[in-house]
This record gives C-alpha cells, sequence and structure tokens, in this order.
C-alpha cells in the first residue's frame, strides 16, 4: 500500500480539493470551472505575495540595507505615513498582523536604532513608537526600494488596467473581512 503524498504547509490548497470533489461529486461543470479559476485567482495572489517578498529583500540586499527585513521596513512605512508615534496595538491593527508578531519586529527595530519606544504621557501603561533619525535617514531608499518593486510588478500595465486591478484587488480584501 502507497503512501498519500503530503502537501507541504506552505503549498496552498484552499479551493483546489474543493473543486477536485465537486467534480468528483457530480457537481456541474459550469461551478466546478468556477471553483478552478477561483482556486487559480488564489494561488496566484499567494505567488504575487511570495515574489514581492522576493524582490523586495533583494532590492534590501541591493542597498545595503541588512538589518531589517521587508516586514520590518513595513511597520517602517506605516509609522512615517502616521507622522506621529503610533502604539504597537495600533501599529499590528494597521498591518493586520498579531500584537505579539509587532511586538517581535519592534524588539528587533529597536536593537538595530529603526525605531525608538517612549512612555504615553497620556498613558502610563502604555508605550509610544516613533522611528529613529536613522530611518528618517534611510526613507529615500526605502521609498525608492517601494518604486523599484512598483514599477517592476506593473510594467506594461497601463494606468486604467492598474486601477481596475486595485479595484478588483481591493474587492478581494473586502469580502475576506480585510
Amino acid at each position: 500500500m502507497g503512501t498519500k503524498p503530503t502537501t507541504a504547509p506552505s503549498q496552498p490548497t484552499v479551493g483546489v480539493a474543493a473543486a477536485t470533489d465537486a467534480g468528483e461529486a457530480g457537481v456541474d461543470a459550469e461551478l466546478l470551472e468556477l471553483r478552478r479559476v477561483q482556486a487559480e485567482a488564489y494561488l496566484t495572489f499567494v505567488a504575487i505575495a511570495r515574489a514581492l517578498e522576493r524582490h523586495i529583500a533583494a532590492q534590501f540586499q541591493a542597498h545595503a540595507l541588512v538589518d531589517v527585513t521587508p516586514a520590518q521596513a513595513n511597520a517602517l512605512m506605516i509609522l512615517f505615513a502616521a507622522k506621529q508615534p503610533l502604539h504597537a496595538r495600533t501599529l499590528a491593527d494597521r498591518m493586520e498582523l498579531s500584537q505579539v508578531t509587532v511586538g517581535r519586529f519592534l524588539k528587533a527595530l529597536e536593537q538595530q536604532g529603526w525605531v525608538s519606544r517612549e512612555p504615553d504621557p497620556d498613558d502610563a501603561r502604555a508605550m509610544l513608537v516613533r522611528p529613529t533619525d536613522k530611518a528618517y535617514r534611510t526613507l529615500p531608499t526605502f521609498i525608492a526600494v517601494s518604486n523599484t518593486m512598483l514599477d517592476q510588478a506593473f510594467e506594461g500595465f497601463s494606468r486604467p488596467e492598474i486601477r481596475r486591478i486595485a479595484t478588483v484587488a481591493g474587492r478581494v480584501r473586502a469580502n475576506l473581512g480585510g
């Protein structure tokens, strides 16, 4: 008796099993085709996210940004955009990550001199996080990396196509409660 190959946890199968099971259960061909297209779209979103992470990491390497990860840089970009110190929980909400994960990011960013934490003058129990001078000096590099990645990702698309992609992706995100 052979063993069934296992799928690695990093290899998403959402929709694929449903489409296969639906076909075997005698569900109509149009629904089966829709499930296959949905599964393909989902897998494409996952592949895009991974590719973006790889490209950003490569850009960071090229710009000698070796003490910050792309995910940590996202935290910095949110802090820059806020134009004021934020609580870690606010940052976690904006990043759509757990407070524990963001706490780890902040600890590493603080150790590398990217952020500082200071007591909240309005709440003695809370700490505020702000980018340091080092982070502000590096902001043009972060922007250059972001622009390079965006230019590469959307190369060959017209402005109306890019707007349509953003609209459709936004609808998918909204459907998922994001």
